[in-house]
């Protein structure tokens, strides 16, 4: 099995994009990242070409796995084993375990109720300096391939596509589930952001910048430009997202088992 810590200074004191499946990600100039050292999350593979790609869900977003089961040997994907362990078929495990590499995030225990993220992995010290396999990853996975680009040796890092926020109803530049875990998508992006952006500081003691970059001629209002930019490339304006795959807990056992979990610690089981 390969872990994510033997890719760590492929590229010292270089540009890498993470490439997110953000809304603006439709109207980016695609030409503009041709020889570029990109790390795409999740899906971002599916509107343009990734070297690598960074996903804690693998059954929905890598290639291999999907039903059409395409084959794109070119992206180097990283994921955690136990959520690869738990998802596929006994061969596609088998396959994982041959081509890709692997984090971990487990770093204390989860303080977040149901359906809020773990924050299990909400590791600054992760952030500083290199910690093992360990990838920093709280509300959004652009936050592991964040975390994953520095380690690599980014000088700057530049987010595409990682929009926190949806333009005109669309919450991704192509179509895609959404995962909202019983909470308004708006709240969502909110973490989104607040994740990303604690990082920032932390990333600067490195020497390592991290920036955003849109399409957009204009802060004032992004999605006028948007809206512009699509009749101008001739991309729909709206696409639609399929419906959200949250989990639906049980609350009353999800609280039992917390009870047990926490007596289990105080009383030992003979």
């Amino acid at each position: 099995m390969k872990c994510v810590s033997e890719l760590y200074n492929l590229h010292p004191n270089s540009d890498i994009y993470v490439i997110g499946t953000g809304a603006s990600l439709r109207v980016f100039p695609h030409s503009l990242l041709e020889g570029r050292i990109t790390i795409g999350l999740n899906q971002a593979w599916k509107t343009l070409p990734v070297h690598y790609g960074i996903t804690i869900h693998p059954e929905l977003s890598i290639p291999e796995f999907l039903p059409k089961k395409e084959s794109h040997p070119e992206i180097t994907w990283i994921t955690k084993h136990e959520k690869t362990k738990g998802s596929v078929t006994p061969d596609q495990l088998s396959y994982a375990e041959e081509h890709f590499y692997f984090f971990e995030t487990y770093g204390r225990p989860n303080t977040q109720p149901p359906n809020k993220p773990s924050d299990t992995g909400r590791v600054l010290d992760w952030v500083r300096k290199p910690t093992g396999n360990r990838l920093y990853l709280w509300s959004s996975i652009a936050q592991a391939g964040v975390s994953l680009a520095a380690n690599l040796g980014a000088k700057n890092i530049f987010l595409i596509g990682c929009d926190n926020c949806a333009l005109l109803g669309n919450n991704h530049a192509h179509q895609q589930h959404t995962r909202w875990r019983d909470a308004s998508a708006d709240a969502r992006y909110q973490e989104y952001y607040e994740g990303i952006a604690e990082m920032r500081p932390v990333l600067q003691e490195r020497g390592i910048n991290l920036v955003s970059l849109t399409p957009f001629l204009s802060l004032q209002s992004p999605e006028q430009d948007f809206q512009r930019l699509c009749a101008e490339l001739d991309r729909p304006t709206l696409i639609e997202s399929t419906p959200d795959i949250s989990p639906k807990l049980d609350y009353p056992k999800y609280y039992l088992d917390r009870i047990r979990t926490l007596a289990r610690k105080v009383i030992p089981v003979r």
